[in-house]
């Protein structure tokens, strides 16, 4: 499946419109999360992500929203939370290297995006083995998975020209691209 091809089922799965009430919810979701996450965004964004990409991950096997769902890594606080912050620090120390640094650290990035999505199928897991089967599951699809977010770009530019408002309407649909790009590459055979 190409990135266009995920970006069409991540709108089917918002509901093809931007005022379909699925897409509204999902705006709903995405603007509460970025809002708790601004408050305290070092001690919240682990929590918050997980229950963030929960809602899109039961979105894009076509379940509902439910906006409790948002909270429920409140309930694996601690565990989310060092998963947040040992995902930031390894990308923050591989920026660290001189002249390359930030090309690493970008690519390490990359490659621990779906940490949070493996943690949601694997609750037990701890922080490292996600983060280590984030890497494997993104060896050799960094490029693309970079492809699929900058893509976005064009929506981004146009929603900010709308005195900011109108990227509230592109974030649930980039979340919903993510974690239907989460279970394509978990489908083609990367075993988590």
């Amino acid at each position: 499946m190409n990135n266009s091809e995920i970006r069409a089922r991540a709108r089917m799965n918002l509901g093809g419109s931007i005022f379909h009430t699925d897409w509204l919810t999902a705006l709903a979701v995405c603007f509460l999360a970025s809002f708790i996450s601004g408050i305290f965004p070092l001690v919240l964004f682990g929590p918050i992500t997980f229950g963030e990409s929960m809602i899109f991950l039961k979105k894009a096997r076509g379940g509902m929203i439910e906006f409790g769902d948002l909270f429920c890594g409140f309930d694996r606080f601690g565990e989310c939370f060092v998963l947040a912050f040992m995902q930031g620090l390894f990308v923050f120390l591989w920026c660290l290297i001189p002249i390359v640094g930030p090309f690493i650290g970008i690519a390490k990035a990359l490659g621990y995006g779906m940490s949070f999505y493996i943690k949601v199928d694997n609750p037990n897991m701890g922080w490292r083995e996600c983060l280590d089967r984030s890497m494997i599951m993104m060896n050799g699809h960094r490029w693309e998975y970079f492809c699929l977010q900058f893509s976005f770009i064009g929506w981004m530019i146009v929603g900010a020209l709308a005195c900011g408002l109108g990227t509230l309407w592109v974030m649930p649909y980039l979340e919903a691209a993510k974690a239907n790009y989460y279970e394509v590459r978990r489908m083609q055979g990367s075993g988590f």
